[in-house]
Formats: structure tokens, C-alpha cells, sequence
């Protein structure tokens, strides 16, 4: 019985005749070389315990053995293979999913799907440059002619300013010279009027002529104040001012070929920057009449003369460039005599806005990427009628 348990040193003393006693020293032979006294087996305990034991100490080695046997079993078994899905159950989604309503573009009302949700024709919707405007070099060189006759418009009032100042140039000289040009600007525009057959343009002209007639009287008066304005100012302070004023209505003019009347904004913020430039270019002049004579340009310049340019580059794209051409040969000859530097400045400043800043766009243009799709807000089509 104790042979059967795994415990063969009990059986020791109960040994037969039909089995011959075997010596420590025959069983270490059996068990090879590298077995040694101390040595033990995995599943069997030392055979160095001799004598007898009772039961109770045997039940608690047979229980021990039984907890080291279970300790060396592997801590995790192998996980059972997942159970593929029964035709029935993917049938019954398929089935649930064709029943359900169909999706809607709409989160105000309760549907099958969720929030984010997108059906199929979802980018089948997009739309790349949809509203991009191709331009044409041609085109935009047209249309780059109202900056630079801008910038020659300035340059050429500078250069009148610096001549007056130096003395090259009197006030009762540039008085008639401003008169002449604005009735050479006036019968102008009815003969283009009449040539082109085109709307002669709302402009009350014995309105005007009073309001001119008005506004002359009141400048003449205020040149005596307005020469001695800025006595107490250094010239650095208003030279400053005046580049400042000037950028201001650079970057504020109005471009546009629609309005032809009347001044409004950002136009009338231009038109202030340019005046009080002309002020402060005004109090540093000697005489009274060079005062007068230079802000009477100076309204002149830059706020009649642009309306006339404009309605030059609404009815004609030829006279508009005509135009641009004649104001930058006099910008440049002009200021010529007074400094070569800023006269080549501006011959390639007006080529490469009119030449190279056109080119540059349409480079650039190709680069554009512009994306339109459902996820865009919701535009709402206005009908107009009529009676």
C-alpha cells in the first residue's frame, strides 16, 4: 500500500524474501552520476527519512506534496477559441440596420445614427476653387493703372511743393496753371461725353461753380493763419506728419470706377489726409498768395482730379493707360532736377507695380486650394420680384 502511494522508504522494512534488499549505494548507482545524496526528484520526496511514521504525519506529507504538485501547474491557461457568430445573429443586424430610417443632414431630429455621422455621397459633394477667378495678365496689368497714377499723382504734387518752396515756382504762376488744367478737365469730360455717347453724369455744374467760388473766397481769407500755423513746430515733426498723412491716403484711397459724384469712405478718409498734408506742407511757404495758390491745387488735385480719372477708366481702358503713362514721364521729370535717387525709385517702383506684381499673382494663384462641401453653412436664396 505505501509502494502504491509514491512513498517507497515506508514499504523499506515490510521487504519480502522474493525481493532481494537493495543497498543506498546500488540505488545511487541507478539514479547516474549527477545524482548526489542531497538531490531530490520533482515529484517524489528524499529517501534520506528512515524509521517509522505514523499516520497522521503522513496524511500531512501527502497533503503537502499535493500543494507543491498544484503550485508547478502553469498560473494561465490557454484561452478558448472565440465562437464564431451564428449565421442568425449577423442575419438579425442586417435585417435591424435595413429597417432603420434613412439618414438625414438634420441634428434637430432623433435618428438611428449617431451626431457624427456621414452617409456615402458625403464627398461626393466637395468642390475645389468653385468660385476662384481666373485672371489674365493682360487684365490685371489694366487694372494695376489706378495705383500707380495714385503714386504719380503724389509725387507730382511733392515736386510742385518743393518747387514753390525753393522758389523755382511762384504762387501767382501755379494759381493759373491749376485753373487752366481744371477747365482743360472739364471740357474734356463733356467731349468724351459726346464722343462715346455716354450719360452725361449728375453733376449740378452752377452748383459746383458756387460751391468752388465759395470755398476759394474762404481760403484766400484763412492763408494768412493758415501760413503761420505751425511757427512753433520744428520742419523735422512736419515733415514726419506730412509722409504719414500721405501714406494714410495711399493706403485709403478709393480705387474703385463707381463712384464718380460724390466722396464717401474710406475715400473721405484719403481726401483728410491728403488736406491736412497740404496744410502742413502750406505753413512753411513765404507768402500769402503761395498758400492760397497751393491748397487751391491741392483741392484740385485730389479731389477732382481723381473722379476724372476714374470716369476715364470706366469708359476707356486706352485713355486710362494714356493717362498712367503721361503722370509717371512727369513724375520722373520733375523730380529729376530735384533728385535722381527718388526719380529711379519711382520709374521702377510704377514697372513693377504695373509689370511684375501681376505676374506674381498669377504664380502664386496656382498654389490656391478652395474647399466647399456639405459641412458648409447654409446659404439662403433671396427672390427679388418685381411689379
Amino acid at each position: 500500500m505505501p509502494t502504491l502511494l509514491g512513498v517507497p522508504f515506508l514499504g523499506r522494512r515490510r521487504e519480502t524474501a522474493s525481493e532481494p534488499p537493495t543497498s543506498r549505494e546500488n540505488i545511487r548507482d541507478a539514479a547516474g552520476p549527477q545524482a548526489s545524496p542531497n538531490a531530490q526528484a520533482p515529484n517524489n520526496f528524499s529517501s534520506e527519512f528512515t524509521g517509522s511514521m505514523f499516520p497522521s504525519r503522513r496524511a500531512e506529507i501527502l497533503s503537502a506534496h499535493q500543494r507543491s504538485t498544484a503550485s508547478q501547474e502553469p498560473l494561465h491557461t490557454p484561452a478558448s477559441p472565440t465562437k464564431a457568430k451564428s449565421p442568425d445573429s449577423v442575419a438579425q443586424r442586417t435585417a435591424a440596420f435595413q429597417h432603420r430610417r434613412p439618414w438625414r443632414r438634420l441634428l434637430y431630429i432623433p435618428q438611428d445614427f449617431p451626431d457624427d455621422y456621414v452617409d456615402d455621397t458625403f464627398l461626393m459633394e466637395l468642390q475645389k476653387n468653385a468660385n476662384v477667378r481666373m485672371y489674365n495678365y493682360s487684365t490685371v496689368v489694366m487694372q494695376t493703372t489706378v495705383v500707380t497714377q495714385h503714386i504719380s499723382s503724389i509725387v507730382v504734387f511733392i515736386a510742385v511743393f518743393i518747387n514753390l518752396y525753393r522758389g523755382a515756382l511762384t504762387g501767382n504762376l501755379l494759381l493759373w496753371c491749376s485753373t487752366v488744367i481744371t477747365v482743360i478737365g472739364i471740357i474734356s469730360w463733356d467731349l468724351l461725353c459726346l464722343t462715346l455717347r455716354t450719360p452725361v453724369q449728375r453733376i449740378i455744374r452752377l452748383g459746383m461753380i458756387k460751391g468752388a467760388v465759395l470755398f476759394a473766397l474762404l481760403l484766400f481769407g484763412l492763408s494768412p493763419i493758415l501760413r503761420t500755423l505751425t511757427e512753433d513746430t520744428s520742419s523735422d515733426t512736419i515733415w514726419a506728419m506730412t509722409v504719414i498723412f500721405f501714406f494714410v491716403n495711399l493706403a485709403f484711397h478709393d480705387y474703385s470706377t463707381g463712384n464718380l459724384t460724390n466722396i464717401r469712405f474710406p475715400g473721405s478718409v484719403s481726401l483728410n489726409a491728403a488736406v491736412l498734408a497740404s496744410v502742413l506742407l502750406a505753413s512753411q511757404l513765404d507768402s500769402n498768395l503761395s498758400v492760397f495758390a497751393f491748397l487751391t491745387f491741392a483741392l484740385k488735385w485730389f479731389a477732382l482730379f481723381p473722379i476724372f480719372r476714374r470716369y476715364l477708366k470706366r469708359i476707356s481702358a486706352a485713355a486710362s493707360m494714356v493717362t498712367t503713362v503721361v503722370l509717371a514721364l512727369v513724375a520722373t521729370a520733375m523730380f529729376m532736377y530735384i533728385s535722381r535717387a527718388i526719380a529711379m525709385l519711382h520709374v521702377f517702383s510704377t514697372l513693377f507695380i504695373t509689370f511684375g506684381c501681376p505676374l506674381w499673382l498669377i504664380w502664386v494663384q496656382r498654389y490656391k486650394n478652395e474647399i466647399h462641401g456639405p459641412w458648409d453653412e447654409a446659404r439662403p436664396i433671396v427672390h427679388h420680384y418685381y411689379h
